[in-house]
This record gives structure tokens, C-alpha cells and sequence, in this order.
């Protein structure tokens, strides 16, 4: 979902970076424990006029890495548990949501456009995510539940105006989270199969994809709402998935972090790179993202995120941003974990 506005579009700092463009991925939540780093922070290098275009290109290799073994208890985190005192930790992450597609569908989310993302400047502040899937896709119902709203918002203001929505979906898991209820919220649908008032269970057909209310394409506008059903109540859809399996039936591995700035506050849409690396230290692949925009919008009660790269492959990995002067973290990612970077600028 799209709200258009006119501004002008920053530049992408990976000009100074030299890097070519690269996207895939989504994300998820835990019941779990962080652990073992196998993280390495490599200092920082201060690039000069003719360093900068090659920044990347000079940055070291990654380190000998050994697999992280990833630990589990009965008994949810908390965040200052999944920090872990390190700039970098990992754990085993559970999902508590499935997503609102088989696999038959497209099950990775757009990153184009993802939550917290204004996507530089020219649409509002993104509350949910969306699958691209065709007209007519079935919806499914991402938790057991109950429907608590099953109309179109073309005279309610569900989110920023009426008619944002179209025909929309909410369903109501009441004390999915911690006791606390969760709402999933699935908007643009060309069909309504379910009524207020019905229970559903996980993977049933609740509707099917279409381009109702400020949609600019048919596609599967998905939001989590914590607590509250609210627009304002809103967190990462992403991190309340596990990590999905690949063809080959491995599961695929996820990184969020915060990023801070010198006084402590949240850095807003600021650029990073994720880069996959084989065991020689070659780049095999590059991830970009932008932290979340600031605004009324909220992180996962267990991480305090900025931002997410979900959906990658595991294994070895260089994590590159500039405050400044160049910073790079090295480490490696195990199949259905989620790493978590945390860093403040000096």
C-alpha cells in the first residue's frame, strides 16, 4: 500500500561504496535464549576523497568462523538478554505467526517498501508489509483466531484515512503474545469469505488478494498489531515469522540490529549493506536496507530493532555502514537463527 506524496529522493550513500544493487528476504519472533557470538567488530577505516569509492574493496576478509551452537529454553527472552553485553549475538527464532500464503504463493515480503520505510522520502510511513501475489490469491489466516472486523473502511478510519484499506480483514489471537493479544490485519482484498464474529484457524482461506482502497496493484497489504488494535500499535510484521526453508529444505537465517547515534537516539533511514561471503572472503552477494524511519511506529517488545534483512542464506557474513568513517562487523549466521547487531557512534 502506497500513499503518495511529492518530496525529492535522497542519494543512496552505495555510491560511495561502489556496490550493485541486491534484494531478497522477511523476518520473525522467538520463545528463546541468545547466545554464543562468533561476531568479530573490525575497526573502523576513515575514508579520504579518493578512498571512498573503494572502501569496499579494501575492507578485510572475513575471519576462520565456527558454527554457533544455538540454545533454547521454555521461557521468552528479554532485551536486555538478547543484547548480551555484545555488539553482536544470535539465537534460534520461532515464529508465533505463519505466513498468509502456501508455497505455492509468493511468501517473501517487498522489501521495496518495508515496514518503517518511506522509501526515501515518497510515500508515508509504512505500518505493514506487502506480498506482491496475483489478483485472486487465497489469503490465508496467519494464527488461530477470532474476526473481529471483515468489511470495507470506506467509512471507518481503521488507519490514516477511510478507504485506506478497502475491503480489509482483522483477526484477534487473543494472548498469542505473552498473554497479550496480537491482531493481523490483511488489506486489499478483492474477497471476503469469513464474517465478524467467526473463528478461524491458521491456514484457512480467509479472502483472496486484490487492489481495493489506496492500493496501487493487487497485492496483500499484512500488518501485526501488539496489544491494541490500533494503527499506531503496529510492530514489524517480519519478526513474527520464522525464517522460511528454501527449495533444498534448509532454513534461511534473518539480522536485525539498532543502530544509535552518539547521543543515543535511533539513526532514521540510514544506509547499510549486509554482504555474504564465501569461506575465502569473496563477496557472494549484497543485501541493502535502510534502519526504520522515525515516527509512530514501534520496534519487537524483545529486540528493540531498527531494522531487518530477513530471509538470507546462513552462513558467513560482513555487515558494513558509515557514521563517519567506515564500520564492519564480521560473523557467521546459523539456518533459523536471527542475529542481532547493536552499535552506538562514538
Amino acid at each position: 500500500m502506497r500513499s503518495f506524496r511529492p518530496v525529492f529522493v535522497g542519494i543512496f550513500f552505495a555510491a560511495s561504496l561502489l556496490l550493485s544493487g541486491c534484494q531478497s528476504q522477511e523476518s520473525i519472533p522467538p520463545t528463546l535464549t541468545p547466545i554464543v557470538l562468533t561476531a568479530t567488530a573490525e575497526n573502523t577505516v576513515t575514508p579520504n576523497s579518493t578512498q571512498t569509492a573503494t572502501v569496499t574493496a579494501t575492507a578485510t576478509g572475513v575471519p576462520s568462523q565456527t558454527p554457533t551452537q544455538l540454545q533454547q529454553t521454555d521461557t521468552p527472552v528479554a532485551p536486555a538478554d538478547i543484547e548480551c553485553g555484545e555488539p553482536f549475538c544470535q539465537v534460534a527464532w520461532q515464529g508465533y505467526l505463519e505466513r498468509p500464503f502456501d508455497s505455492s504463493y509468493r511468501r517473501t515480503i517487498d522489501l521495496s517498501y518495508p515496514y518503517a520505510s518511506t522509501m526515501n522520502g515518497m510515500f508515508d510511513l509504512h505500518h505493514g508489509v506487502e506480498f506482491p501475489n496475483g489478483y485472486g490469491s487465497p489469503v490465508l489466516a496467519a494464527a488461530p483466531g477470532e474476526v473481529v472486523y471483515a468489511a470495507s473502511d470506506s467509512n471507518i478510519i481503521l488507519g490514516p484515512f477511510p478507504g485506506f484499506y478497502g475491503n480489509v480483514i482483522i483477526l484477534q489471537h487473543t494472548g498469542l503474545y505473552q498473554g497479550e493479544d496480537l491482531f493481523t490485519l490483511y488489506a486489499h482484498l478483492s474477497e471476503m469469505d469469513v464474517a465478524v464474529g467467526d473463528q478461524v484457524n491458521q491456514g484457512q482461506k480467509i479472502g483472496e488478494v486484490g487492489a481495493t482502497g489506496a492500493a496501487d496493484g493487487p497485492h496483500l497489504h499484512f500488518e501485526v498489531r501488539l496489544g491494541d488494535n490500533h494503527y499506531h500499535q503496529t510492530t514489524n510484521p517480519i519478526l513474527w515469522f520464522a525464517p522460511l526453508s528454501n527449495d533444498g529444505a534448509q532454513q534461511s537465517a534473518a539480522l536485525a540490529g539498532l543502530l544509535l547515534d552518539r547521543y543515543g537516539q535511533p539513526l532514521s533511514e540510514f544506509d547499510v549493506v549486509l554482504e555474504k561471503m564465501s569461506d575465502d572472503g569473496v563477496v557472494e552477494e549484497r543485501f541493502y536496507t535502510k534502519t526504520y524511519k522515525q515516527g509512530r511506529i514501534n520496534s519487537h517488545p524483545l529486540l528493540g530493532e531498527n531494522f531487518v534483512i530477513p530471509d538470507i542464506p546462513p552462513g558467513n557474513y560482513r555487515f558494513v555502514f558509515i557514521i563517519g568513517t567506515m564500520h564492519q562487523f564480521t560473523f557467521r549466521l546459523e539456518p533459523g537463527s536471527l542475529g542481532l547487531i547493536t552499535f552506538q557512534a562514538e
